[in-house]
């Protein structure tokens, strides 16, 4: 008998050869070059991103040093040029000088250390300014542009001891002290004689708005006939268009006392003065003392006499 039952086989239940060994599954590494090619490629972008994180951490790191020594570095400073030109513009008659001394600037003033809101504040203090823009023109000028008040009456005033002195009343009603206007622009304008208020008063002038309408109109259209008025009163006009019998009276060397209706047309109202003049010139040109435009027919003209009167309406 060749060998015993136990031992047939010659082979052992355990060991690596045991059944359990031989019924798991092997996995056995590829070794084709195509799996080597594959298996480089994915290491290649394993790598890569790696390499990629690393220089987004480094540039977070190196950007945040760099923002800090930057505003370590950084100091915030006014601009320190000095004021080099002051660029002035008036649609008046203020002179460069003026200026200058209302202003006030040190020399070596910077453009940063000027107050433009406290200087405009300063400049339209002034009565003879209506508006005032004041600003910086980096890197070194100072540009100031004005608006005066049109001038269209004088104001007298006379002190306790007889000196005589007079302000300007502009289009607007505005009271103020007038400089730089030439002497032949002042004596252009007439004096007014205001309104005087319940309380002994006369500021504010109000409606000198239609006033000044008047003014231009005579002055522009007939220039003649301007030239020859010296006084405006206001003694019989408050400025309320709504009350009646406003009227304007004007003090010329050629008749004592003009009046024109308040708001009306006043073109219409100065053609009938004309008309009034060239008539009676043309029949002696006899002395008159009223001439009153204001009613709502014809005008009423006052004569020195009784004769010039007659001769006058029988010229009518």
């Amino acid at each position: 008998m060749i060998g015993s039952g136990r031992d047939k086989g010659g082979s052992s239940a355990k060991g690596p050869q045991s059944w359990q060994n031989l019924t798991k599954p092997t996995k056995k590494r590829v070794n084709s070059p195509q799996a080597k090619k594959r298996r480089r490629q994915h290491q290649i972008k394993i790598a890569g991103a790696v390499l990629v994180g690393l220089a987004f951490v480094l540039f977070g790191v190196w950007g945040v040093a760099a923002l800090r020594e930057q505003e370590a570095s950084i100091e915030i400073k006014s601009p320190s040029e000095k004021i080099e030109r002051i660029i002035f513009n008036t649609n008046g008659v203020l002179p460069d000088d003026w200026i200058g001394r209302v202003l006030g600037l040190k020399s070596g003033t910077t453009m940063m250390e000027v107050d433009i809101y406290g200087l405009k504040a300063k400049i339209e203090s002034y009565g003879q300014v209506k508006r005032v823009s004041v600003e910086r023109v980096f890197p070194s000028d100072l540009q100031i542009n004005i608006e005066e008040h049109i001038p269209v009456m004088r104001l007298a005033f006379e002190s306790k001891d007889g000196t005589r002195s007079f302000k300007i009343v502009g289009a607007d009603g505005s009271i103020y002290q007038g400089e730089g206007y030439p002497k032949s622009v002042l004596r252009e304008l007439p004096f007014v004689m205001p309104y005087v208020l319940p309380d002994g008063s006369f500021e504010p002038m109000r409606g000198i708005e239609e006033v000044s309408k008047l003014i231009e109109l005579a002055k522009f259209t007939q220039p003649k006939v301007y030239r020859m008025w010296d006084v405006i009163s206001l003694q019989n006009y408050s400025g309320d268009l709504e009350l009646p019998g406003q009227v304007i009276e004007v003090r010329s060397k050629l008749v004592p006392r003009i009046l024109f209706a308040a708001a009306a047309d006043y073109e219409r109202q100065l053609e009938r003065l004309v008309y009034i003049f060239k008539h009676v010139e043309a029949h002696g040109n006899p002395s008159m003392e009223v001439i009153d435009l204001s009613l709502n027919g014809p005008a009423a003209v006052q004569f020195s006499s009784e004769t010039a009167l007659e001769l006058f309406n029988n010229a009518f």
